[in-house]
């Protein structure tokens, strides 16, 4: 599990934004964070994460990542350890992810003709599965927190157990080295959105970068190929973990996602020169 060193991240939030603005001047809408789900949410669209865009990883989002690390132990029955970029010594180097923002799971699309199939539409609706878990601090008592986990109401077909487990769960302690003080402070629901459509090697961009020891073959759960978290919040879904069939699961949740269709020039001509060789 990932835990790192409570610190005041009010200030250091602060001076990395300054030292990135200074240090690499970007052509983007800073209002273009996240990826707002309207009405037309069927419609794909295109983001993606950058290495040089993200907050420093704090304890807060130490625990999120250790919660979701929780309930995918649960579902997938496995043990499974969610890697930051930093542990697979990726914070030093350049990389981009591209992503697509999958339809919204917490609402069943009505009229969308062709997007699924008669027989997925007369499969019985998935449920949304409610995880509760007692997060323990250093000392002291427990505090409950809540992770709420929707379906991915688009291709391919939706896991099976949310169709098969309780509505509700009760998990075991998730144990912390935090003072309860600061468990206390933190936000205590959270709502997922797990979507299993993309591609098994969807991290291959990182294989040259990432730490070598931390590669492997044949070991990862096939569930886990391909595997994206959402973080849904206000109709927005931002990107939390990826998975891969050879790194594992990564958790992103402190990179910001930018619109692809916001590139700089020099970036666009890069794409271009690329596709020429390959052709």
């Amino acid at each position: 599990m990932l835990f790192i060193e409570a610190l005041n991240r009010a200030s250091t939030k602060q001076i990395d934004r300054k030292l990135l603005a200074k240090g690499k001047p970007r052509l983007f809408v800073s209002n273009k964070d996240s990826v707002d789900l309207s009405s037309a949410a069927h419609q794909v669209k295109e983001i993606h994460v950058d290495s040089d865009i993200k907050e420093s990883l704090t304890a807060s989002s130490s625990i999120f990542a250790n919660l979701l690390e929780h309930v995918l132990g649960y579902l997938i029955q496995s043990n499974l350890q969610v890697y930051s970029p930093e542990e697979l010594d990726l914070d030093q180097k350049d990389w981009k992810l591209f992503l697509q923002v999958p339809p919204t799971g917490m609402s069943r699309p009505s009229s969308q003709a062709g997007y699924s199939t008669p027989e997925v539409r007369q499969h019985p609706p998935a449920k949304q599965l409610i995880f509760h878990i007692p997060v323990k601090p250093a000392y002291g008592l427990a505090t409950e927190m809540t992770l709420m986990v929707s379906p991915h109401q688009g291709s391919p077909e939706v896991p099976s157990f949310f169709y098969n487990l309780p509505k509700e769960t009760r998990l075991p302690t998730l144990i912390t080295p935090y003072p309860p003080e600061f468990i206390e402070q933190q936000v205590t629901h959270h709502h997922i959105l797990l979507d299993q459509d993309g591609e098994a090697d969807q991290l291959s961009p990182l294989y040259a970068q990432v730490n070598q020891s931390k590669l492997e073959e044949g070991t990862i759960p096939p569930a886990i190929h391909g595997l994206r978290i959402w973080k849904a919040k206000n109709k927005v879904l931002t990107p939390a973990i990826l998975g891969d069939q050879r790194i594992g699961l990564v958790f992103i949740g402190h990179h910001k996602p930018l619109d692809s269709s916001i590139i700089s020039d020099e970036e666009r001509a890069r794409q271009a020169n690329n596709l020429y060789t390959k052709a």
